[in-house]
């Protein structure tokens, strides 16, 4: 034998080892795929459970998203800012204002302030960004929930109360 051939042709081995593969990978998911919800009641029981269960979590995910809507637009942050500047300069002041001889009371300065901000508000975003907040955490959040299969403790809930 002067010449070496190989005992077995390349192509046979990688059909062997992708059949190998191929049947290691079906016995896996066959043993340890995760249960999606396949009925209609199923996921609004998990759902429910989840949003019960997770609602602080959730809180955090809404609270984080908020900051991240309001730092990443600086129209909108400095809008917060002016509005709760300007509120607290006007609830410092003593008596009324007077401006070019005419007196200018509290309410009225607030009346203003408050037309002032709601203009600004607008022009800032502050719709899109309640409704951007609104829709991306109600994917997360109802995304979890409905996917996430409730814990075990669900079903000896009644039992742990006696």
């Amino acid at each position: 034998m002067t010449t070496s051939e190989p005992l077995v042709s390349a192509s046979t081995a990688a059909q062997h080892l992708g059949n190998t593969i191929a049947t290691e990978a079906e016995s896996r998911l066959e043993t340890e795929s995760p249960s999606l919800h396949l009925s209609l009641k199923s996921p609004s029981a998990g759902s429910n459970y989840n949003l019960q269960h997770f609602a602080a979590n959730y809180f955090f995910i809404v609270l984080g998203l908020s900051i991240y809507a309001v730092v990443t637009n600086w129209w909108l942050l400095f809008t917060i800012a002016f509005i709760f500047g300007g509120f607290y300069l006007i609830s410092r002041q003593d008596g009324p204002i007077t401006i070019g001889g005419n007196s200018i009371s509290p309410s009225s300065l607030y009346a203003a302030y408050c037309g002032a901000s709601l203009v600004l508000l607008l022009f800032s975003g502050a719709t899109g960004t309640i409704f951007w907040i609104i829709g991306a955490a109600a994917i997360v959040i109802l995304g979890h929930a409905a996917l996430l299969e409730p814990g075990l403790e669900n079903e000896f809930g009644a039992d742990s109360q006696v």
